[in-house]
Protein backbone atom coordinates (compact mmCIF):
# COMPACT_ATOMS: atom_id res chain seq x y z
CA UNK A 1 0.00 0.00 0.00
CA UNK A 2 1.14 3.48 -0.58
CA UNK A 3 -0.59 7.26 0.18
CA UNK A 4 -2.27 6.88 -3.07
CA UNK A 5 -4.53 3.85 -1.93
CA UNK A 6 -6.31 6.51 1.20
CA UNK A 7 -6.87 9.12 -0.89
CA UNK A 8 -10.06 8.64 -1.55
CA UNK A 9 -10.76 7.17 2.17
CA UNK A 10 -9.48 10.25 3.58
CA UNK A 11 -10.95 12.74 0.93
CA UNK A 12 -14.65 11.20 2.20
CA UNK A 13 -14.09 11.62 5.63
CA UNK A 14 -12.54 14.97 5.42
CA UNK A 15 -15.42 16.04 3.56
CA UNK A 16 -17.90 14.54 6.18
CA UNK A 17 -16.21 16.49 8.66
CA UNK A 18 -16.03 19.86 6.56
CA UNK A 19 -19.50 18.97 6.06
CA UNK A 20 -20.66 18.46 9.55
CA UNK A 21 -19.10 22.25 10.19
CA UNK A 22 -20.02 24.47 7.04
CA UNK A 23 -23.71 23.22 6.64
CA UNK A 24 -25.53 23.37 3.82
CA UNK A 25 -24.58 26.73 3.45
CA UNK A 26 -22.01 25.17 1.13
CA UNK A 27 -20.66 22.37 -1.48
CA UNK A 28 -17.49 20.46 -0.91
CA UNK A 29 -16.01 18.73 -3.96
CA UNK A 30 -12.74 17.28 -4.15
CA UNK A 31 -10.46 15.75 -7.03
CA UNK A 32 -7.20 13.43 -5.99
CA UNK A 33 -4.17 11.99 -8.14
CA UNK A 34 -4.37 14.57 -11.14
CA UNK A 35 -2.39 17.31 -13.18
CA UNK A 36 -3.68 20.97 -11.57
CA UNK A 37 -5.08 21.95 -14.27
CA UNK A 38 -7.07 18.57 -14.80
CA UNK A 39 -8.16 18.73 -11.08
CA UNK A 40 -9.59 22.26 -11.85
CA UNK A 41 -11.66 21.32 -14.77
CA UNK A 42 -12.76 18.16 -12.49
CA UNK A 43 -14.23 20.29 -10.12
CA UNK A 44 -15.93 22.69 -12.48
CA UNK A 45 -17.42 19.97 -13.77
CA UNK A 46 -18.08 18.79 -10.44
CA UNK A 47 -20.14 21.53 -9.49
CA UNK A 48 -20.87 23.45 -12.41
CA UNK A 49 -18.97 26.04 -11.26
CA UNK A 50 -16.21 28.43 -13.34
CA UNK A 51 -12.96 28.22 -10.81
CA UNK A 52 -10.46 29.71 -12.86
CA UNK A 53 -11.02 32.36 -16.11
CA UNK A 54 -10.01 31.31 -19.68
CA UNK A 55 -6.96 33.55 -19.32
CA UNK A 56 -5.84 32.18 -15.59
CA UNK A 57 -2.46 30.68 -16.28
CA UNK A 58 -3.17 27.00 -14.15
CA UNK A 59 0.54 24.75 -13.66
CA UNK A 60 0.49 21.60 -14.69
CA UNK A 61 1.45 20.18 -11.09
CA UNK A 62 0.81 16.61 -9.80
CA UNK A 63 -1.11 17.09 -6.66
CA UNK A 64 -2.55 14.67 -4.20
CA UNK A 65 -5.88 16.26 -3.31
CA UNK A 66 -7.61 18.85 -4.08
CA UNK A 67 -10.86 20.74 -2.07
CA UNK A 68 -13.02 23.06 -3.59
CA UNK A 69 -15.55 24.86 -1.31
CA UNK A 70 -18.03 26.74 -2.82
CA UNK A 71 -21.39 28.75 -1.29
CA UNK A 72 -24.45 29.86 -2.12
CA UNK A 73 -22.58 32.56 -4.10
CA UNK A 74 -20.58 30.63 -5.81
CA UNK A 75 -17.22 32.16 -4.03
CA UNK A 76 -14.70 29.11 -4.43
CA UNK A 77 -11.66 28.41 -1.55
CA UNK A 78 -9.64 25.83 -2.29
CA UNK A 79 -7.39 24.04 -0.12
CA UNK A 80 -4.64 21.55 -1.33
CA UNK A 81 -3.74 18.47 0.60
CA UNK A 82 0.23 16.93 -0.01
CA UNK A 83 -0.44 13.38 1.75
CA UNK A 84 2.69 11.49 2.97
CA UNK A 85 2.29 7.75 3.73
CA UNK A 86 5.09 7.85 6.65
CA UNK A 87 6.07 7.43 10.25
CA UNK A 88 7.23 11.24 10.24
CA UNK A 89 7.01 13.69 8.39
CA UNK A 90 9.71 16.22 7.69
CA UNK A 91 10.76 19.24 6.64
CA UNK A 92 10.98 18.70 3.32
CA UNK A 93 7.64 17.59 3.19
CA UNK A 94 6.47 20.56 3.98
CA UNK A 95 8.55 22.39 1.89
CA UNK A 96 6.87 20.74 -0.76
CA UNK A 97 3.66 21.88 -0.17
CA UNK A 98 5.12 25.04 0.44
CA UNK A 99 6.26 25.18 -2.97
CA UNK A 100 3.30 24.10 -4.73
CA UNK A 101 0.98 26.97 -2.95
CA UNK A 102 3.22 29.76 -4.28
CA UNK A 103 3.14 28.18 -7.79
CA UNK A 104 -0.60 27.55 -7.43
CA UNK A 105 -1.94 30.96 -7.11
CA UNK A 106 -5.22 30.07 -6.89
CA UNK A 107 -5.18 27.68 -3.91
CA UNK A 108 -4.98 29.84 -0.57
CA UNK A 109 -5.21 26.91 1.58
CA UNK A 110 -2.94 23.98 2.31
CA UNK A 111 -2.59 20.68 4.33
CA UNK A 112 0.50 18.79 5.00
CA UNK A 113 -0.95 15.23 5.46
CA UNK A 114 0.96 12.50 7.68
CA UNK A 115 -1.18 9.52 6.66
CA UNK A 116 0.14 7.24 9.65
CA UNK A 117 2.29 4.26 8.62
CA UNK A 118 2.17 2.75 12.37
CA UNK A 119 1.70 4.28 14.95
CA UNK A 120 4.38 7.11 15.61
CA UNK A 121 4.23 8.92 19.15
CA UNK A 122 5.96 11.94 17.62
CA UNK A 123 4.39 13.19 13.95
CA UNK A 124 7.43 15.13 13.17
CA UNK A 125 10.81 14.72 12.43
CA UNK A 126 13.10 15.50 15.51
CA UNK A 127 14.81 18.46 13.26
CA UNK A 128 11.12 19.65 11.42
CA UNK A 129 9.76 19.19 15.92
CA UNK A 130 12.84 21.52 16.73
CA UNK A 131 11.79 24.14 13.48
CA UNK A 132 8.32 24.07 14.87
CA UNK A 133 9.02 24.12 18.73
CA UNK A 134 10.93 27.37 18.28
CA UNK A 135 8.51 29.18 16.38
CA UNK A 136 10.30 29.46 13.19
CA UNK A 137 8.19 27.61 10.72
CA UNK A 138 6.14 30.47 8.39
CA UNK A 139 2.67 29.24 7.76
CA UNK A 140 0.80 32.23 7.06
CA UNK A 141 2.58 33.71 3.83
CA UNK A 142 2.03 36.51 1.66
CA UNK A 143 4.06 36.41 -1.60
CA UNK A 144 4.90 39.53 -3.15
CA UNK A 145 5.26 38.90 -6.86
CA UNK A 146 6.95 42.39 -8.43
CA UNK A 147 7.15 41.75 -11.76
CA UNK A 148 3.19 41.90 -11.60
CA UNK A 149 2.43 43.52 -8.93
CA UNK A 150 0.42 40.87 -7.46
CA UNK A 151 0.28 40.02 -3.74
CA UNK A 152 -0.56 35.96 -3.22
CA UNK A 153 -1.83 35.32 0.39
CA UNK A 154 -1.97 31.79 1.39
CA UNK A 155 -2.16 29.24 5.12
CA UNK A 156 -1.22 26.26 6.22
CA UNK A 157 -1.75 23.69 8.79
CA UNK A 158 -0.34 19.92 9.33
CA UNK A 159 -2.72 17.15 9.99
CA UNK A 160 -2.35 13.53 10.92
CA UNK A 161 -5.13 10.29 9.28
CA UNK A 162 -4.57 6.86 10.70
CA UNK A 163 -6.18 4.70 7.87
CA UNK A 164 -10.27 4.33 8.81
CA UNK A 165 -9.77 6.19 11.71
CA UNK A 166 -10.26 9.90 12.93
CA UNK A 167 -8.04 13.47 11.25
CA UNK A 168 -5.98 14.56 14.21
CA UNK A 169 -4.35 18.77 13.95
CA UNK A 170 -0.79 18.99 15.04
CA UNK A 171 -0.88 22.73 17.03
CA UNK A 172 0.88 25.13 15.16
CA UNK A 173 -1.13 28.25 16.55
CA UNK A 174 1.66 29.65 17.75
CA UNK A 175 3.39 29.75 14.27
CA UNK A 176 -0.41 31.47 12.72
CA UNK A 177 -1.10 28.31 11.20
CA UNK A 178 -4.22 26.38 11.04
CA UNK A 179 -4.86 24.04 14.02
CA UNK A 180 -8.27 23.07 14.01
CA UNK A 181 -11.04 22.62 11.83
CA UNK A 182 -12.65 25.66 13.67
CA UNK A 183 -9.61 27.76 12.45
CA UNK A 184 -9.89 25.82 8.62
CA UNK A 185 -13.84 26.80 8.62
CA UNK A 186 -12.67 30.31 9.71
CA UNK A 187 -10.36 30.87 6.90
CA UNK A 188 -12.79 29.20 4.35
CA UNK A 189 -15.69 31.69 5.02
CA UNK A 190 -13.35 34.23 5.21
CA UNK A 191 -13.66 35.70 1.31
Amino acid sequence: MNEISYYKEFAEKFTSYLASYLGSEFEIYYSINKNLDSMVEDLEHQSNVAIANNDTYIPKLKLDICFAIINKSNDIKMILIEAKYLNQLSLKDYSQLVGYLQVAKNISLGLLLLIQKGHSQNKLSNDFQEIVSLKKLPMDWILNLKSVGEEHHFKTGIISYIPSNGIDWINTKELNGISSFEELIDQIKSQ
